[in-house]
């Protein structure tokens, strides 16, 4: 787990990250999102260890990476925004490079990983020669080619076409679901980080002004929020029962319930449409990180 703790970083009269406190839990995929000038990259540095908090720390595994750097260096994979790539080598010759920097001395790490970004076609190619999205594959197999137990990425899909980003929303999960990395990804692009992630923080003016954890997971008894709507929507609020559903909000014709945890959906139903509810949908609500961010940021000054 990673745990931030009252950090600061402070640059010459202006306050980049502000008493940032939020812990991050293992195998998740954080989406990072805010404004320009939120934070994000700084704080994306700091988890990385390129960069010292002006007051606070990070424990990573209960080390203060401050403490030991080298111990985050070993266990983390960065991709900066602007990543830098040696033009005259070849996407092989490149992550070997990358593999020994980190101890590794076995071709076969560095082929599996090519495989995993899809580079096999291309691993003899000097990288001078390849397409954004190509270049943006070296970069991430860079950043894992050590088997990192965390990987932060700040702006990975900035310029990819949509195949491209398919691809490496597929490549996020795989590293997720399959390898148990933690991610943290930084995108503008709020709609394909609806594709893999599963926790939220919004950082605006330095600060966390919202987090929400377990985004995108399966319902449970303890999450059983759906969106029913019916012309005569307003008949709800007179058949609000305990033991069936909780009332949120009514808007339009369309109202948000919280269905009992001993109720089934359709047992739910069942119920509203015999006490003379008109259904038209009736549907689970998602959450939405798109959806999420617009209305904090509208919200918050």
């Amino acid at each position: 787990m990673i745990s931030i703790q009252e950090l600061y970083f402070e640059y010459t009269g202006h306050l980049a990250l502000d008493n940032v406190s939020i812990d991050i839990p293992d195998k998740s995929i954080t989406a990072l999102v805010g404004p320009n000038g939120a934070g994000k990259t700084t704080l994306m540095r700091c988890l990385a260890a390129l960069t010292l908090p002006s007051k606070g720390r990070i424990l990573m595994d209960d080390i203060d990476i401050a403490v030991d750097p080298h111990f985050c260096h070993r266990n983390t994979g960065f991709l900066a925004d602007n990543f830098g790539l040696y033009e005259s080598l070849t996407v092989f010759q490149s992550l070997q490079y990358f593999a020994l920097a980190h101890g590794i001395e076995t071709e076969g790490i560095v082929r599996d990983v090519v495989s995993k970004v899809q580079l096999e076609n291309k691993i003899d190619e000097p990288l001078k020669n390849l397409s954004r999205g190509m270049r943006q594959r070296v970069g991430i197999a860079q950043s894992i080619i050590h088997k990192p137990k965390y990987l932060i990425l700040d702006e990975p899909a900035s310029g990819l076409d949509p195949e491209a980003r398919i691809q490496m929303a597929n490549l996020f999960k795989t590293l997720n679901q399959e390898e148990g990395m933690t991610l943290i990804v930084s995108s503008h692009i709020l709609a394909e980080l609806d594709q893999y992630a599963n926790n939220l923080l919004i950082l605006k003016n330095g600060k966390i002004v919202e987090s929400d954890f377990g985004l995108n997971e399966v319902n449970t008894s303890a999450h059983k929020t759906y969106i029913i709507q019916a012309d005569n929507i307003a008949h709800i609020s007179d058949i609000v029962k305990p033991g069936i559903f909780k009332l949120v909000t009514i808007e339009a014709n369309k109202a948000t319930i919280i269905i009992d945890d001993s109720l089934s959906r359709n047992d739910c139903l069942k119920y509203l449409m015999e006490a003379g509810l008109e259904v038209t949908e009736f549907y689970k609500e998602n959450k939405n990180i798109q959806d999420a961010y617009l209305k904090t940021i509208k919200t918050v000054q």
